[in-house]
This record gives C-alpha cells, sequence and structure tokens, in this order.
C-alpha cells in the first residue's frame, strides 16, 4: 500500500470522522449484541468471567483500529478498502462470539488475529515513509501481539472451556499491557511518544461514540421486550427501567463529561498518554460496567417478577457501579476535579448496601424491584451532578450580568 497522501495530515479536516468509520462501527454494534449470548438467559460465573474476556477483546480490536483512523486518511482509497477489509473481518469475529468459548473458538481467534495483523501491517505500509515513528511503533505492537497470538491459539486449541478461559485471559493480560510498558522490546526498551501522537478531538468523538454503541444495545433490548404479545405490566415496567436508566447513564457521560474530554486532550501538548489512560483504558472499564448493566436490563425484562439471584445482582447492580467508577476515573483524568462530580462517588457506594442486602438479606428481591432501586440511584446522581453544575456556573453568569 502506497503511504503517498495516505495520512490525515494537511486534510482540510483532520478531525473529522469519516462516513466508513460510521459504517465501521456497525459492526461493533453487531458484536456488543452477541456478547448476551456468552451471558446467556442463566448466567454462571464462569460466563460471566468469559464475557469479560470477550468484550475486553472487542474493545481492543475497535479501538486499536480508532488509534489507525486518527493518523490515516479513511477518504483515501487504500485506507477506504483496509478499512472495508477489517469490517468484513469484524462480521466474522462478532458471528463467532457466542459459541467462542466452544465450537467456535478457531473462527473466533483465527479473525480475531488476522484483524490484527491486517490493520497492523496496513498502517506500517501506509505511514513508512511520511511518519517512520508511527511505523515504528506499529511493529511494535506486531511484537506484542505475535507474543499474545501463542495464548490465543493456544487457548482455542485447549480442550476444555476452563483452560481456554485462562489462556485467553492471560492474552488479554499482554495485550493490554503493552501499552502500559509503551511497547517495551527486549534490546530495544520503550517507544517514545513521538510514535503516539493523536488528534484529540477525532480520537475523544470516535470513543464516545462506541459508548453510543453500547447504550444502542439498551434500546435494541427494550424494542424485542415490548415486541412481545404478551407483554404485561411487570415487562412494561422493567423496559421503563431499562429506557431511564440508559438515559441517565448517557447523561452522565454525555452532560458533563465527553467534552470536559475532548477540551483537555486538544490542548495537551503530548497526547498520547491521555489517549492511552482516559480512552484507551479506563473506556474499557465503561464498556465493561455498560455491558454488564445492560445484560441485567435484559434478564430484567424476561422475566420480572423472578427472585434476583447474585448473578443478576452482579450485572445489574456491580454493573452499574462499574460504570460510574470508570466515569468518575475518566473525568479525573481529564480534569475535573471530584468535588465537582460528588453524586458519582455517593452512587457508586450506595449501590454497594444494595449489592448486599439483595446478596445477603433473607427475602430475596425481585428483578424489577433491584431494576428500580438501581434506576433511582441513577436518578440521584444526575441530580447531584446538575446542581453542582448549576452552581458552578452561577458565578460566571451574575459577573456576566454586572458587567453587562
Amino acid at each position: 500500500m502506497s503511504d503517498r497522501h495516505a495520512l490525515r495530515e494537511g486534510t482540510p479536516d483532520p478531525e473529522r470522522v469519516t462516513y466508513v468509520e460510521l459504517f465501521f462501527d456497525l459492526v461493533f454494534a453487531f458484536a456488543i449484541t452477541q456478547v448476551s449470548g456468552v451471558l446467556g438467559p442463566h448466567p454462571m460465573p464462569e460466563h460471566l468471567a468469559e464475557a469479560l474476556v470477550i468484550t475486553l477483546a472487542v474493545w481492543w480490536v475497535w479501538v486499536y483500529t480508532t488509534w489507525a483512523t486518527n493518523w490515516l486518511n479513511p477518504d483515501r482509497r487504500p485506507i477506504l478498502w483496509l478499512l472495508l477489509i477489517l469490517t468484513a473481518i469484524g462480521l466474522v469475529i462478532s458471528e463467532a462470539i457466542p459459541e467462542a468459548f466452544n465450537s467456535k473458538a478457531p473462527l473466533f481467534v483465527a479473525g480475531y488475529l488476522a484483524f490484527g495483523a491486517v490493520r497492523t501491517v496496513g498502517v506500517i505500509a501506509a505511514t513508512r515513509r511520511r511518519a517512520p515513528e508511527i511505523a515504528r511503533g506499529q511493529l511494535r505492537i506486531l511484537a506484542w501481539s505475535g507474543a499474545a497470538a501463542v495464548a490465543w491459539i493456544s487457548g482455542a486449541l485447549a480442550p476444555d472451556e476452563r483452560g481456554r478461559l485462562l489462556l485467553w485471559a492471560l492474552a488479554v493480560l499482554l495485550e493490554y499491557t503493552g501499552p502500559a510498558s509503551l511497547f517495551w522490546v527486549p534490546g530495544r526498551g520503550r517507544s517514545g511518544w513521538d510514535s503516539w501522537k493523536i488528534r484529540g478531538g477525532h480520537f475523544s468523538e470516535r470513543s464516545a461514540l462506541f459508548v453510543i454503541i453500547v447504550l444502542g444495545e439498551s434500546i435494541l433490548v427494550i424494542g424485542r421486550a415490548l415486541s412481545e404479545e404478551r407483554a404485561g405490566a411487570g415487562v412494561v415496567s422493567a423496559a421503563f427501567c431499562a429506557f431511564a436508566s440508559a438515559v441517565l447513564m448517557w447523561f452522565l457521560y454525555f452532560a458533563h463529561g465527553q467534552e470536559y474530554g475532548r477540551r483537555f486532550i486538544s490542548a495537551r501538548p503530548v497526547t498520547g498518554p491521555v489517549a492511552r489512560v482516559s480512552y484507551t483504558y479506563l473506556h474499557a472499564v465503561l464498556v465493561v460496567g455498560l455491558v454488564f448493566a445492560t445484560h441485567g436490563s435484559e434478564l430484567a425484562l424476561e422475566a420480572p417478577r423472578e427472585p434476583a439471584d447474585a448473578m443478576f445482582d452482579l450485572l445489574m447492580v456491580g454493573g452499574t457501579a462499574l460504570y460510574l467508577l470508570g466515569l468518575l476515573s475518566f473525568k479525573a483524568s481529564v480534569g475535573v476535579r471530584l468535588r465537582s462530580v460528588p453524586g458519582h462517588i455517593v452512587g457508586a457506594f450506595l449501590l454497594l448496601p444494595v449489592l448486599l442486602i439483595a446478596a445477603l438479606g433473607s427475602t430475596k428481591p425481585s428483578r424489577l424491584t433491584l431494576a428500580v432501586s438501581v434506576t433511582a440511584i441513577l436518578g440521584a446522581v444526575v441530580a447531584a451532578d446538575e446542581y453542582f453544575w448549576v452552581q458552578r456556573q452561577r458565578p460566571s453568569r451574575e459577573t456576566t450580568t454586572e458587567h453587562g
């Protein structure tokens, strides 16, 4: 692939998210829905662990491609075709997800490894002359991916699910350790930040769009439940809770989070560290929390009156708490003062007694009751967030009025 004009540098609007990137995202909307097949209607602890590994792998595929498209210009035909090829491979990965720990393990791993190889080699080919520092960083990724590939392939060939889970967890750990170590290579040391310069506006918008993808799964779950002919009062109530929770979680991220992050990363003289911590690692926490909470909502819609068991508690309450803690960490990492968002902290800790009462109480609450409790806490967090936001805006408004 020629690297002539392949970079975003010099384009009229290098921060713009292109249409082919949005088309690429459609496959990952499908992938997120497929994670429900791993958890299933009666999730067990091992299913939760498997869903965690798959979700982290899906996020890693997506976020590495976001780094790539932050450098490359998808309006150029070679890059456009590269993304379309990756979209096709992503469809293979997504189709294999529900049976990834069973009959389709080889297909999932083959797709995952092919995706990474095609993307990384494509970026190297496109940047080796005009941006050799990026190409050098991608060569380091190849080395780390090669080490993780041993664990991925060994897991696919493992004779049982437990061995596969352990080996794939090791593979994910290796994948996630790469950026943390700046892709350290024996004899070559760590990579420099010149290999990881990114455009903050584009990167923050792409990350926000993935949050939209995961939240969109909630809407699909609600639509499927309400389309059932026998949807009664319990299902309608659970659907209301699921929708309200999705709206509230959307609000917490987009009303007072995403814009802070965009401004913060765009103002940094060196953007790589923020992209790595705030948008690569901490967004993974957000995504996992949303995936678990969404599946909890799906289970509540399927049987709202059924007593909540420990796994439902972990998905619904634990997933929401994980989202709040991830969001709190993300906001802190982009310069938001913790005293400005006390509701996040209080909300996360309020969910802990709800989880304990549900798990240890003599009478198990219904799934619907637990969903209502979680939605109410999210509502309180948003109310607190809005109150303190209004208080912060008041002095500047009063000053403007006086000077006017």
